[in-house]
């Protein structure tokens, strides 16, 4: 199985990194063999840190590329909804659901 986690990760903020680690966690104890990708910041960070594969957040079409090789969609949390960047942050995660179901 192979799944895509979204969420505001790669910006090194305590919390956030926090809830990327326990979504990995808990997917690895149902599945120590599942395939993770996550959307990343900082691809590199989030590779060395999780032991996962990660993609750049912003190049849309390695995103969907990825989706379509993925079982699923994790949206993840992380400063998905709040109120710093209006409405960017909500198009931007509407988006990759969009991306996902297509």
């Amino acid at each position: 199985m192979k799944v895509l986690i979204s969420g505001y990760y790669g910006f090194y903020n305590i919390g956030d990194e926090a809830i990327l680690k326990s979504i990995i966690e808990a997917l690895r104890n149902e599945d120590p063999n599942i395939d993770i990708v996550v959307l990343s910041n900082d691809v590199e960070y989030t590779k060395n840190t999780y032991k996962v594969n990660a993609i750049n957040r912003w190049k849309l079409n390695e995103i969907y590329k990825e989706l379509l090789k993925c079982d699923g969609l994790i949206s993840g949390g992380g400063s998905l909804f709040q109120d710093v960047t209006s409405s960017r942050s909500i198009l931007y995660y509407t988006g990759i659901i969009w991306l996902a179901k297509l």
